[in-house]
C-alpha cells in the first residue's frame, strides 16, 4: 500500500464564532473512486492520539471512526441525519449529525473529500462544520 499525505481543514462555526484547525498526516489511501478508505493517525497535542479511518461509499457517505485519546464513530450522509458516538478524556456523548453535502473527487492518485455537516446535541444546534480533506500521490 503506498503512503499518502492526507491534509485535513476542519472548519466550525458555532453560537461562539468561527474557528478551524489543519492536520497534515501520512497515511494511506485503499480502493477505488466510488468506495474508498483513508487511513492515518492524529495528533491533537498535550499527548492525545488517534487512529483514524474514513470509508466513503457511494461517494455520498462517510463514516469516520476514530479509536484513541479522542474516540469517536461519525456517519455524515448526504440529506440525512445519524446519532453518533464522540468521546474525549473528559466523557462521552450522543451527537445528532446532518449532513448538506458530500463531495468526493478522490481517484487512483488522490484527490479532495469535502463534508459540510451540522452538528446537535439534544435537539440544539452545536456547529455547522465544513471537513474538507486533500489526498495527495505518493511521498517520495
Amino acid at each position: 500500500m503506498k503512503k499518502r499525505v492526507i491534509r485535513i481543514r476542519d472548519l466550525q462555526n458555532t453560537p461562539e464564532g468561527e474557528n478551524g484547525t489543519e492536520t497534515t498526516a501520512v497515511g494511506y489511501l485503499k480502493g477505488n473512486a466510488d468506495d474508498y478508505t483513508l487511513g492515518f493517525e492524529e495528533d491533537f497535542g498535550d499527548g492525545l492520539k488517534s487512529r483514524t479511518k474514513i470509508t466513503v461509499k457511494n461517494q455520498n457517505c462517510a463514516s469516520i471512526l476514530r479509536v484513541g485519546d479522542i474516540a469517536s464513530e461519525i456517519t455524515v450522509e448526504a440529506g440525512r441525519r445519524h446519532s453518533c458516538r464522540y468521546s474525549t478524556p473528559y466523557g462521552e456523548m450522543m451527537i445528532g449529525v446532518y449532513a448538506q453535502d458530500v463531495f468526493s473527487s478522490i481517484g487512483p492518485k488522490g484527490g479532495q473529500l469535502e463534508l459540510n455537516y451540522t452538528v446537535d446535541c439534544n435537539g440544539s444546534l452545536i456547529a455547522r462544520k465544513q471537513m474538507v480533506i486533500d489526498v495527495s500521490d505518493t511521498i517520495r
